[in-house]
Parts: C-alpha cells; sequence; structure tokens
C-alpha cells in the first residue's frame, strides 16, 4: 500500500484542508490498526510540521489519550468546518493567481 501513498499527497490534503488534531490522531490509529506503518510515520511527520515537534513526538510515543488531554488543554480539538472551507478557498484562489500570474505574465517576457 505504500506506492499508492505520498509525502506530496499527505501534506496536500492534511495541510491545506486544516484539519483538526482529532482528525489526525484518528486516522494515524487507523493506518496503525491496518498495519501500515510507512504511511502512519508520513501522517505523524505531518503532524510534526502543524503542530510543532512536541505534537508529533507526543502522538508517537504516548498515544491518543495524551495527545487528546493536550489538545483540550491547549485548545487544539476546537475546530469549525466554515473556517477550514473559508481558508481552502483564499489558498485556493491564491495558487490560481500564482499560477495565471507565472504562465501570462512571467512567460510572455
Amino acid at each position: 500500500m505504500s506506492e499508492l501513498w505520498s509525502v506530496d499527497l499527505y501534506n496536500a490534503l492534511l495541510v491545506f484542508t486544516l484539519p483538526n488534531i482529532t482528525d489526525i490522531i484518528t486516522t494515524y490509529n487507523v493506518l496503525r490498526r491496518l498495519g501500515v506503518e510507512h504511511e502512519a510515520n508520513i501522517l505523524a511527520r505531518v503532524l510534526f510540521k502543524r503542530f510543532g515537534i512536541a505534537g508529533g513526538f507526543l502522538l508517537k510515543y504516548f498515544g491518543m489519550g495524551f495527545i487528546i488531554l493536550v489538545g483540550l488543554l491547549t485548545g487544539q480539538l476546537v475546530s469549525s468546518i466554515w473556517v477550514n472551507n473559508i481558508v481552502l478557498a483564499l489558498v485556493t484562489a491564491w495558487n490560481s493567481y500564482v499560477n495565471y500570474k507565472y504562465r501570462y505574465v512571467v512567460g510572455k517576457d
């Protein structure tokens, strides 16, 4: 299954859709139970990037319960689907603008 998943795909799905920490933990636990260690480790690296070294370290070595406790204490478990959609729309619009500028403005020089 490792061939079907890539770091770029994980980064695109997990970072640009801005999931909350519980979604990442759930996916991580499912991957571990399926025996897909490679993908679970990629997910842990994404968590390192998104929530800092402490988040990734706690998920990898202490498990889900401790992360949920830390998340509750720091407010990371609160998420809003509206905020996620607005940020995703802004990122998509920015990428479209950059692609347009690169292809049609810079490319003509």
